[in-house]
Protein backbone atom coordinates (compact mmCIF):
# COMPACT_ATOMS: atom_id res chain seq x y z
CA UNK A 1 0.00 0.00 0.00
CA UNK A 2 2.77 2.18 0.81
CA UNK A 3 4.38 1.29 -2.33
CA UNK A 4 1.30 2.64 -4.34
CA UNK A 5 0.82 5.44 -2.48
CA UNK A 6 5.12 6.58 -3.21
CA UNK A 7 4.54 5.87 -7.31
CA UNK A 8 1.27 8.04 -7.14
CA UNK A 9 2.85 10.58 -5.78
CA UNK A 10 5.45 11.18 -7.87
CA UNK A 11 3.02 11.11 -11.44
CA UNK A 12 1.17 13.59 -9.35
CA UNK A 13 4.69 15.18 -9.01
CA UNK A 14 5.56 14.40 -13.01
CA UNK A 15 2.33 15.61 -14.34
CA UNK A 16 2.55 18.66 -12.12
CA UNK A 17 5.95 19.86 -13.40
CA UNK A 18 4.28 19.50 -16.80
CA UNK A 19 1.49 21.17 -16.24
CA UNK A 20 4.05 24.36 -15.20
CA UNK A 21 6.14 24.12 -18.10
CA UNK A 22 5.24 26.73 -20.80
CA UNK A 23 3.77 25.59 -23.62
CA UNK A 24 6.24 27.25 -26.06
CA UNK A 25 9.49 24.63 -24.92
CA UNK A 26 6.92 21.88 -25.44
CA UNK A 27 6.46 23.00 -29.29
CA UNK A 28 8.72 23.11 -32.78
CA UNK A 29 10.63 26.15 -32.80
CA UNK A 30 9.06 29.13 -34.31
CA UNK A 31 10.66 30.71 -37.42
CA UNK A 32 10.65 34.40 -38.90
CA UNK A 33 12.15 35.12 -42.29
CA UNK A 34 13.80 38.08 -42.56
CA UNK A 35 12.78 39.93 -45.33
CA UNK A 36 15.30 42.84 -45.84
CA UNK A 37 18.76 43.44 -44.80
CA UNK A 38 21.18 46.91 -44.36
CA UNK A 39 24.39 47.39 -44.25
CA UNK A 40 26.88 49.98 -44.49
CA UNK A 41 30.80 49.48 -45.70
CA UNK A 42 33.21 51.66 -46.33
CA UNK A 43 36.92 52.92 -46.21
CA UNK A 44 38.87 55.38 -46.08
CA UNK A 45 42.11 54.62 -48.15
CA UNK A 46 43.12 56.62 -50.75
CA UNK A 47 45.00 55.53 -54.21
CA UNK A 48 48.34 54.61 -53.67
CA UNK A 49 47.47 53.17 -50.56
CA UNK A 50 47.04 49.10 -49.93
CA UNK A 51 43.77 47.64 -48.88
CA UNK A 52 43.93 46.13 -45.39
CA UNK A 53 44.14 42.08 -44.62
CA UNK A 54 40.23 42.36 -43.62
CA UNK A 55 38.12 44.59 -43.24
CA UNK A 56 36.66 45.21 -39.45
CA UNK A 57 33.08 44.05 -38.33
CA UNK A 58 30.84 46.66 -36.59
CA UNK A 59 27.67 45.78 -34.67
CA UNK A 60 25.01 48.13 -33.23
CA UNK A 61 25.07 51.06 -35.55
CA UNK A 62 24.89 51.21 -39.27
CA UNK A 63 26.71 55.18 -38.76
CA UNK A 64 29.67 56.06 -40.79
CA UNK A 65 32.78 54.93 -39.33
CA UNK A 66 36.53 55.63 -39.74
CA UNK A 67 39.05 52.56 -41.67
CA UNK A 68 37.72 50.02 -44.32
CA UNK A 69 34.99 48.29 -42.29
CA UNK A 70 30.96 46.53 -42.62
CA UNK A 71 28.67 47.53 -39.87
CA UNK A 72 24.71 46.51 -39.18
CA UNK A 73 22.37 47.18 -36.36
CA UNK A 74 19.81 44.49 -36.14
CA UNK A 75 18.61 41.63 -33.79
CA UNK A 76 17.68 39.56 -36.12
CA UNK A 77 21.14 39.45 -37.48
CA UNK A 78 24.85 39.76 -36.65
CA UNK A 79 28.24 39.79 -38.40
CA UNK A 80 29.78 36.44 -38.56
CA UNK A 81 32.43 37.37 -40.94
CA UNK A 82 34.26 40.34 -43.77
CA UNK A 83 36.84 39.55 -46.08
CA UNK A 84 37.70 40.93 -49.59
CA UNK A 85 35.82 38.44 -52.53
CA UNK A 86 37.71 36.46 -54.53
CA UNK A 87 39.74 38.46 -57.01
CA UNK A 88 40.17 41.24 -54.87
CA UNK A 89 43.79 41.10 -53.97
CA UNK A 90 44.97 43.04 -50.56
CA UNK A 91 48.89 43.41 -51.77
CA UNK A 92 47.70 45.55 -54.54
CA UNK A 93 48.29 49.44 -54.67
CA UNK A 94 44.63 51.14 -54.96
CA UNK A 95 44.09 52.96 -58.04
CA UNK A 96 42.05 55.53 -58.89
CA UNK A 97 38.46 54.45 -60.01
CA UNK A 98 39.31 51.07 -58.08
CA UNK A 99 36.22 49.31 -56.74
CA UNK A 100 37.13 46.74 -54.34
CA UNK A 101 34.44 44.22 -53.59
CA UNK A 102 33.93 42.94 -50.10
CA UNK A 103 32.04 39.37 -49.06
CA UNK A 104 30.11 39.92 -45.74
CA UNK A 105 28.36 36.82 -44.25
CA UNK A 106 25.36 37.65 -41.81
CA UNK A 107 24.52 34.93 -39.29
CA UNK A 108 20.64 35.05 -38.32
CA UNK A 109 19.81 35.61 -34.90
CA UNK A 110 17.74 34.09 -31.80
CA UNK A 111 14.88 37.15 -30.86
CA UNK A 112 13.86 36.93 -27.26
CA UNK A 113 10.26 38.12 -27.90
CA UNK A 114 7.60 35.64 -28.94
CA UNK A 115 11.03 32.98 -28.56
CA UNK A 116 11.66 33.03 -32.30
CA UNK A 117 14.22 32.02 -34.29
CA UNK A 118 15.24 34.36 -37.39
CA UNK A 119 16.09 32.52 -40.85
CA UNK A 120 16.94 33.46 -44.12
CA UNK A 121 14.56 32.67 -46.47
CA UNK A 122 13.85 33.66 -50.51
CA UNK A 123 15.55 36.16 -52.37
CA UNK A 124 17.57 38.24 -51.54
CA UNK A 125 18.72 41.16 -54.20
CA UNK A 126 18.94 45.32 -54.65
CA UNK A 127 15.24 45.51 -53.78
CA UNK A 128 15.46 43.93 -50.21
CA UNK A 129 19.53 44.37 -49.82
CA UNK A 130 20.40 47.77 -48.44
CA UNK A 131 23.99 48.95 -48.73
CA UNK A 132 25.01 52.12 -47.74
CA UNK A 133 28.21 53.50 -48.84
CA UNK A 134 28.79 50.91 -51.56
CA UNK A 135 26.36 48.98 -53.98
CA UNK A 136 24.83 45.49 -54.36
CA UNK A 137 26.49 42.90 -55.80
CA UNK A 138 24.90 39.71 -55.12
CA UNK A 139 23.70 37.38 -52.32
CA UNK A 140 23.23 34.16 -51.60
CA UNK A 141 22.04 31.89 -48.43
CA UNK A 142 24.06 29.48 -46.82
CA UNK A 143 23.59 26.72 -44.29
CA UNK A 144 20.08 26.22 -45.05
CA UNK A 145 19.13 29.48 -43.60
CA UNK A 146 21.39 30.12 -41.02
CA UNK A 147 23.57 32.29 -42.97
CA UNK A 148 23.46 35.08 -45.84
CA UNK A 149 26.47 35.85 -47.88
CA UNK A 150 26.26 39.60 -49.40
CA UNK A 151 29.03 40.49 -51.76
CA UNK A 152 29.27 44.50 -52.67
CA UNK A 153 31.39 46.99 -54.03
CA UNK A 154 32.28 49.41 -52.31
CA UNK A 155 32.32 53.30 -54.22
CA UNK A 156 35.38 54.05 -55.88
CA UNK A 157 38.46 55.36 -54.91
CA UNK A 158 38.44 59.44 -55.89
CA UNK A 159 42.32 61.31 -56.70
CA UNK A 160 43.94 62.39 -59.55
CA UNK A 161 46.48 60.33 -60.79
CA UNK A 162 50.04 60.79 -60.74
CA UNK A 163 52.20 62.87 -62.39
CA UNK A 164 54.47 60.98 -65.24
CA UNK A 165 57.72 61.32 -64.07
CA UNK A 166 59.95 59.79 -66.79
CA UNK A 167 59.72 61.62 -70.22
CA UNK A 168 62.44 60.77 -72.74
CA UNK A 169 63.14 60.10 -76.45
CA UNK A 170 64.35 56.53 -77.08
CA UNK A 171 66.60 54.81 -79.78
CA UNK A 172 68.90 55.39 -82.40
CA UNK A 173 66.80 57.69 -84.31
CA UNK A 174 64.27 60.46 -84.14
CA UNK A 175 60.94 60.48 -83.00
CA UNK A 176 60.53 57.54 -80.03
CA UNK A 177 58.75 59.17 -77.23
CA UNK A 178 58.57 57.24 -73.65
CA UNK A 179 56.96 58.38 -70.86
CA UNK A 180 56.20 56.24 -67.72
CA UNK A 181 57.11 56.65 -64.00
CA UNK A 182 60.56 55.51 -61.88
CA UNK A 183 58.56 54.38 -58.84
CA UNK A 184 56.53 51.23 -58.87
CA UNK A 185 54.23 52.25 -56.63
CA UNK A 186 53.24 55.48 -59.00
CA UNK A 187 53.12 53.29 -61.81
CA UNK A 188 51.02 50.97 -60.74
CA UNK A 189 48.54 53.76 -59.67
CA UNK A 190 48.01 55.02 -62.67
CA UNK A 191 45.32 54.59 -65.52
CA UNK A 192 47.54 53.41 -68.55
CA UNK A 193 46.17 56.37 -70.35
CA UNK A 194 47.42 59.79 -71.42
CA UNK A 195 47.16 62.58 -73.50
CA UNK A 196 50.41 63.42 -75.46
CA UNK A 197 51.36 66.22 -77.59
CA UNK A 198 54.33 66.80 -80.04
CA UNK A 199 55.24 70.64 -79.98
CA UNK A 200 57.81 71.97 -82.73
CA UNK A 201 59.15 75.24 -80.41
CA UNK A 202 55.35 76.00 -79.07
CA UNK A 203 53.50 75.37 -81.84
CA UNK A 204 51.29 71.73 -81.58
CA UNK A 205 52.36 69.22 -84.35
CA UNK A 206 50.16 66.31 -83.00
CA UNK A 207 48.11 65.42 -80.61
CA UNK A 208 46.91 61.99 -78.98
CA UNK A 209 43.53 61.99 -76.36
CA UNK A 210 43.27 58.95 -73.95
CA UNK A 211 45.97 57.18 -76.13
CA UNK A 212 46.68 53.77 -73.73
CA UNK A 213 49.99 52.88 -74.15
CA UNK A 214 53.86 54.68 -72.58
CA UNK A 215 55.53 55.18 -76.17
CA UNK A 216 54.94 56.80 -79.57
CA UNK A 217 56.54 56.63 -82.53
CA UNK A 218 56.58 60.72 -83.57
CA UNK A 219 58.80 60.53 -86.36
CA UNK A 220 56.20 60.56 -89.14
CA UNK A 221 54.92 64.25 -87.97
CA UNK A 222 58.47 65.44 -87.95
CA UNK A 223 58.89 66.92 -91.34
CA UNK A 224 60.02 70.29 -91.28
CA UNK A 225 63.56 70.95 -89.30
CA UNK A 226 63.38 72.08 -85.68
CA UNK A 227 63.47 71.35 -81.95
CA UNK A 228 61.17 69.05 -81.10
CA UNK A 229 59.49 68.14 -77.66
CA UNK A 230 56.33 66.34 -76.17
CA UNK A 231 53.98 66.86 -72.88
CA UNK A 232 52.46 64.39 -71.44
CA UNK A 233 49.58 64.14 -68.66
CA UNK A 234 47.66 60.71 -67.35
CA UNK A 235 44.17 60.94 -68.15
CA UNK A 236 40.60 59.12 -67.06
CA UNK A 237 40.31 55.96 -69.61
CA UNK A 238 37.70 53.37 -67.99
CA UNK A 239 34.51 54.28 -67.14
CA UNK A 240 35.29 53.87 -63.44
CA UNK A 241 38.35 56.10 -63.97
CA UNK A 242 36.17 58.95 -65.46
CA UNK A 243 33.77 59.14 -62.61
CA UNK A 244 36.29 59.11 -59.67
CA UNK A 245 39.84 60.20 -61.15
CA UNK A 246 40.78 63.62 -62.64
CA UNK A 247 44.09 64.63 -64.78
CA UNK A 248 47.66 64.54 -63.61
CA UNK A 249 49.60 67.71 -64.50
CA UNK A 250 51.49 68.25 -67.61
CA UNK A 251 54.93 67.77 -68.22
CA UNK A 252 57.42 68.50 -70.72
CA UNK A 253 60.53 66.19 -72.12
CA UNK A 254 64.05 67.12 -73.17
CA UNK A 255 63.91 68.95 -77.00
CA UNK A 256 65.22 66.86 -79.84
CA UNK A 257 66.47 68.58 -83.01
CA UNK A 258 66.48 66.91 -86.24
CA UNK A 259 67.71 69.06 -89.13
CA UNK A 260 66.83 69.11 -93.11
CA UNK A 261 68.54 66.15 -93.63
CA UNK A 262 66.58 63.79 -91.40
CA UNK A 263 63.23 65.54 -91.56
CA UNK A 264 60.38 62.54 -92.36
CA UNK A 265 58.55 62.46 -95.69
CA UNK A 266 55.34 61.79 -93.56
CA UNK A 267 54.90 58.24 -94.17
CA UNK A 268 53.43 56.46 -91.48
CA UNK A 269 51.13 58.96 -90.10
CA UNK A 270 47.65 57.92 -88.86
CA UNK A 271 44.47 59.30 -87.67
CA UNK A 272 43.86 62.15 -84.98
CA UNK A 273 44.85 59.34 -82.16
CA UNK A 274 47.15 57.11 -83.91
CA UNK A 275 45.40 54.05 -83.55
CA UNK A 276 45.35 53.58 -87.38
CA UNK A 277 46.85 53.16 -91.05
CA UNK A 278 48.62 49.91 -89.44
CA UNK A 279 50.72 51.35 -87.01
CA UNK A 280 49.29 50.53 -83.59
CA UNK A 281 45.87 49.14 -82.24
CA UNK A 282 43.54 47.61 -83.91
CA UNK A 283 43.91 46.32 -87.40
CA UNK A 284 41.53 44.72 -89.60
CA UNK A 285 42.99 42.00 -92.60
CA UNK A 286 39.77 41.21 -93.98
CA UNK A 287 37.39 39.67 -91.75
CA UNK A 288 40.17 39.14 -89.05
CA UNK A 289 41.61 41.31 -86.27
CA UNK A 290 44.86 41.87 -84.50
CA UNK A 291 46.15 43.97 -81.99
CA UNK A 292 49.36 46.07 -82.61
CA UNK A 293 51.62 47.53 -79.80
CA UNK A 294 53.40 50.64 -80.49
CA UNK A 295 56.47 48.76 -80.34
CA UNK A 296 55.56 46.48 -83.42
CA UNK A 297 54.50 43.11 -81.40
CA UNK A 298 51.32 41.83 -81.73
CA UNK A 299 48.94 39.74 -79.04
CA UNK A 300 49.30 36.24 -79.82
CA UNK A 301 47.85 33.32 -77.88
CA UNK A 302 46.89 35.05 -74.81
CA UNK A 303 44.63 37.34 -73.43
CA UNK A 304 44.65 41.04 -73.19
CA UNK A 305 42.21 43.54 -71.54
CA UNK A 306 41.51 46.70 -73.98
CA UNK A 307 39.29 49.14 -72.82
CA UNK A 308 37.84 47.52 -69.53
CA UNK A 309 37.32 44.56 -71.96
CA UNK A 310 38.94 40.87 -72.41
CA UNK A 311 39.92 39.67 -75.73
CA UNK A 312 41.32 36.56 -76.55
CA UNK A 313 44.08 35.36 -79.31
CA UNK A 314 45.30 32.55 -81.22
CA UNK A 315 48.85 31.85 -81.94
CA UNK A 316 49.22 33.90 -85.86
CA UNK A 317 47.77 36.79 -82.82
CA UNK A 318 43.77 36.62 -84.83
CA UNK A 319 41.00 37.86 -82.70
CA UNK A 320 38.57 35.12 -81.45
CA UNK A 321 34.73 35.12 -81.33
CA UNK A 322 32.37 32.79 -80.57
CA UNK A 323 32.83 29.39 -78.43
CA UNK A 324 36.97 29.12 -77.14
CA UNK A 325 38.69 26.49 -74.86
CA UNK A 326 41.69 27.75 -73.01
CA UNK A 327 43.30 26.46 -70.51
CA UNK A 328 40.48 23.40 -70.60
CA UNK A 329 37.60 26.00 -69.62
CA UNK A 330 35.50 26.85 -72.28
CA UNK A 331 34.76 31.10 -72.74
CA UNK A 332 32.29 32.87 -75.13
CA UNK A 333 33.50 35.90 -76.85
CA UNK A 334 30.93 38.07 -78.75
CA UNK A 335 30.93 39.25 -82.22
CA UNK A 336 33.02 41.53 -81.34
CA UNK A 337 35.44 39.17 -79.81
CA UNK A 338 34.60 40.91 -75.72
CA UNK A 339 34.76 38.14 -73.68
CA UNK A 340 31.07 37.68 -72.37
CA UNK A 341 29.66 36.98 -68.39
CA UNK A 342 26.84 36.21 -66.85
CA UNK A 343 23.32 34.12 -68.49
CA UNK A 344 24.04 33.65 -72.60
CA UNK A 345 21.81 31.73 -75.12
CA UNK A 346 23.65 29.63 -77.83
CA UNK A 347 21.39 27.87 -79.83
CA UNK A 348 18.29 27.45 -77.65
CA UNK A 349 19.72 26.26 -74.71
CA UNK A 350 21.28 29.00 -72.05
CA UNK A 351 24.78 29.22 -70.31
CA UNK A 352 25.82 30.67 -67.64
CA UNK A 353 29.38 31.91 -67.82
CA UNK A 354 31.13 33.02 -64.12
CA UNK A 355 30.92 36.48 -63.66
CA UNK A 356 33.05 36.82 -60.76
CA UNK A 357 36.41 38.97 -61.23
CA UNK A 358 39.84 36.71 -61.08
CA UNK A 359 40.93 33.20 -62.46
CA UNK A 360 37.65 31.84 -63.50
CA UNK A 361 36.05 34.81 -64.83
CA UNK A 362 34.06 34.54 -67.90
CA UNK A 363 34.53 30.68 -67.46
CA UNK A 364 31.36 28.42 -68.21
CA UNK A 365 29.65 27.05 -65.25
CA UNK A 366 29.21 23.12 -64.82
CA UNK A 367 27.08 22.02 -61.87
CA UNK A 368 25.12 23.73 -59.34
CA UNK A 369 24.91 27.47 -59.49
CA UNK A 370 23.14 30.01 -57.65
CA UNK A 371 22.26 33.63 -59.46
CA UNK A 372 20.37 35.85 -57.49
CA UNK A 373 19.32 34.01 -54.90
CA UNK A 374 18.05 31.55 -57.23
CA UNK A 375 19.21 27.85 -57.99
CA UNK A 376 19.89 26.08 -61.38
CA UNK A 377 21.53 23.17 -62.60
CA UNK A 378 24.04 22.95 -65.36
CA UNK A 379 24.45 19.79 -67.10
CA UNK A 380 28.01 18.41 -68.00
CA UNK A 381 27.86 20.73 -71.74
CA UNK A 382 27.28 23.65 -69.47
CA UNK A 383 23.63 23.96 -70.48
CA UNK A 384 20.63 24.60 -68.44
CA UNK A 385 18.56 21.88 -67.39
CA UNK A 386 14.76 22.54 -67.35
CA UNK A 387 11.50 20.29 -66.09
CA UNK A 388 12.28 16.86 -63.97
CA UNK A 389 15.87 15.95 -63.41
CA UNK A 390 17.79 13.34 -61.80
CA UNK A 391 21.14 14.93 -59.86
CA UNK A 392 23.43 12.60 -57.78
CA UNK A 393 20.57 9.99 -57.25
CA UNK A 394 17.94 12.44 -56.44
CA UNK A 395 14.87 14.11 -58.59
CA UNK A 396 14.63 17.93 -58.77
CA UNK A 397 12.21 20.19 -60.50
CA UNK A 398 13.66 22.98 -62.68
CA UNK A 399 10.81 25.50 -64.20
CA UNK A 400 10.52 25.31 -67.65
CA UNK A 401 11.83 28.41 -69.22
CA UNK A 402 13.54 30.36 -65.78
CA UNK A 403 15.13 26.98 -64.60
CA UNK A 404 15.15 27.94 -61.41
CA UNK A 405 14.99 24.80 -58.62
CA UNK A 406 11.84 24.54 -57.06
CA UNK A 407 11.26 24.23 -53.49
CA UNK A 408 8.58 23.45 -51.15
CA UNK A 409 6.21 23.62 -53.20
CA UNK A 410 3.97 20.33 -55.51
CA UNK A 411 4.49 20.07 -58.61
CA UNK A 412 1.97 17.52 -60.36
CA UNK A 413 0.91 15.88 -57.03
CA UNK A 414 4.91 15.36 -56.43
CA UNK A 415 5.74 17.18 -53.27
CA UNK A 416 9.81 18.80 -53.55
CA UNK A 417 10.91 19.91 -49.91
CA UNK A 418 12.98 23.15 -49.22
CA UNK A 419 16.70 21.39 -50.69
CA UNK A 420 14.18 20.79 -53.78
CA UNK A 421 14.02 16.96 -53.78
CA UNK A 422 11.76 15.06 -54.39
CA UNK A 423 9.81 13.44 -51.16
CA UNK A 424 8.46 10.00 -52.90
Amino acid sequence: MRKTVKILSIITLIGTIVNAMPLTSLAATSYAAISSVSIRVGTDCEAGDYLPSRPTAVEGTTDAQSGTYAAVNSNKYTIDDVDWASGTNEDRVLTVGSEPKMVVTLRSSYYNVGDRDYIFRGGYSSSNVTVKGGTFVSARIRESGDALEVTVKLKGISGDFPVPTLTDWTGSGFGNARWGYYDEDDRKASSGYYDVSLYRGSGLVKKLEAYQGTSYNFYPYMTKEGSYSFKVRAVPGTEAQKKYGSKSDWVQSDEVYVDKEHVSDGTGQSDANGNSGGQVGWIQNGDTWFYRYPDGTYQKNSWAKINDKWYLFDNDGRMLTGWQLKNNRYYYMDNSGAMMVGWIKSGDKWYYLNSNPGDLEGSMCVGWIQVNGLIYYMNSSGAMVEGWQEVEGNWYYFYPGSGNKAVNTTISGFYVDGNGIWKK
